[in-house]
This record gives C-alpha cells, sequence and structure tokens, in this order.
C-alpha cells in the first residue's frame, strides 16, 4: 500500500515538473522572441554620418575638433558643427567674402554666375620661413542645394584641385530631430611641377585644419 501510495506521489511529481519545465521554456521562448527585434532598430540607432567613422574620428568630432586624413594631397577634412543647414550652406557659398574669415586667403569672387553653376576666382598668401607664397586658382563650381558644393581646378598656379564640400544632418540623441551638420572637405590638390611636392603636402594638410575651424566659428557667428 505505502509503495503503491509513493508511486502515486512519484509521478504526479513528474507531471509537475514537466508541467513547468514546458512553461519556462515558454516563458522563455517568449522573452527570446521579443528580445530579437530590438537589436537590428538599436543598431539602426547610431548609423549617422558621425557614428559610421572610426570611434577615435568620432570623439574627437564630438569634442569639436577638426579631423584630417589622407596624404599625397588627397585629403578629407570634417567638422560637426550645430547649426541649421541654411546657415551652413549660406556660409559655405559666400565666396565673395570667404577671404574675410578663411586663413590666408586673401581674396575670392565670382566671376561667373549661372544659377548653381559659379566660376570663382580665388588667391591665397601665405609666409613660409623667410618666403612669401602666392597663389591662385579658377574653379569651376557646380551646387546641389544644401547637400554638396563640386568644384574643379579649370586655370591657376596648381597642376589639379578638384573635390567636394558635402553636408550631412546629424541627430546628437537617438530619435530626436537633427540639430548638427557634419561638413566633409574631400579634395584632391597637386601643385605644378616647378613647387616641391613635400612642401606643398604638407602645408596644404596643415591648412585644412584651420580652414574648417574659421568655418565653423563663423558659422557660429552667423547663428
Amino acid at each position: 500500500m505505502l509503495s503503491n501510495h509513493k508511486y502515486q506521489l512519484d509521478k504526479l511529481g513528474k507531471k509537475i515538473v514537466t508541467k513547468l519545465s514546458t512553461g519556462s521554456a515558454v516563458v522563455m521562448a517568449i522573452a527570446i522572441a521579443c528580445c530579437t527585434p530590438a537589436l537590428p532598430v538599436r543598431a539602426a540607432l547610431f548609423d549617422g554620418p558621425v557614428d559610421r567613422l572610426p570611434s577615435i574620428q568620432r570623439d574627437s568630432l564630438r569634442k569639436g575638433q577638426t579631423v584630417v586624413t589622407g596624404e599625397q594631397g588627397k585629403y578629407v577634412a570634417r567638422v560637426l558643427v550645430t547649426a541649421s543647414p541654411d546657415t551652413v550652406w549660406r556660409v559655405l557659398t559666400d565666396y565673395a567674402n570667404l577671404y574675410k574669415f578663411i586663413p590666408n586667403m586673401t581674396s575670392s569672387r565670382v566671376i561667373e554666375n549661372r544659377g548653381n553653376r559659379k566660376v570663382i576666382e580665388q588667391v591665397d598668401s601665405r609666409q613660409v620661413f623667410l618666403i612669401s607664397i602666392v597663389s591662385r586658382t579658377k574653379l569651376a563650381i557646380q551646387e546641389t542645394d544644401r547637400k554638396q558644393i563640386d568644384f574643379r581646378l579649370i586655370d591657376g598656379d596648381l597642376s589639379k584641385m578638384e573635390g567636394y564640400w558635402k553636408m550631412e544632418l546629424v541627430s546628437s540623441v537617438p530619435r530626436r530631430p537633427p540639430n548638427q551638420v557634419l561638413i566633409t572637405y574631400t579634395v584632391n590638390a597637386q601643385p605644378n611641377s616647378s613647387t616641391p611636392a613635400d612642401a606643398f603636402y604638407g602645408i596644404f594638410k596643415d591648412a585644412l585644419s584651420d580652414t574648417l575651424q574659421a568655418i565653423k566659428k563663423e558659422i557660429k557667428n552667423r547663428g
């Protein structure tokens, strides 16, 4: 009699354990099903133009610094500004007044204006040791409103200069409207045959950071 009673208790215990195990498995499956879709959504929140850059560059940009990469005349310079796209665009396309706030630029003027197509002439003057270096460039401009400014050299003291300015909207807080603009300056500048290439590359690259910081300051002043 006792043996039969013990058998019944053991059988009941196994049923309870089985139900509990099944219930735990269902709960676990539901939890996994609920959590799994959240992963790609979370990743998408941090997939902006700044987030896609290497971590060192991201940190530098968010600290207000300029990031310059590249060599041999082919460079990419970036800076992050807190401003409206309209203000950034007005500063980047204010060709006639660029010389007033960009270091070493002594002259800038529009010599042809056909709407979003322009030709501008700029003169750059800088002191290198005891030597004054003056260079003139005439650039053909193609504007894509509040997005990009493409340029190419059509005349001047360089053998090549081409590239673009690009604007990308950035949100400093996920799911919030953009409140910043990432400015990217991509350029390929090559000296003429009479200019020592290494010296030119060094001077040009060093000037990029100062140029973007000057633009950032002007954007802040106009904001």
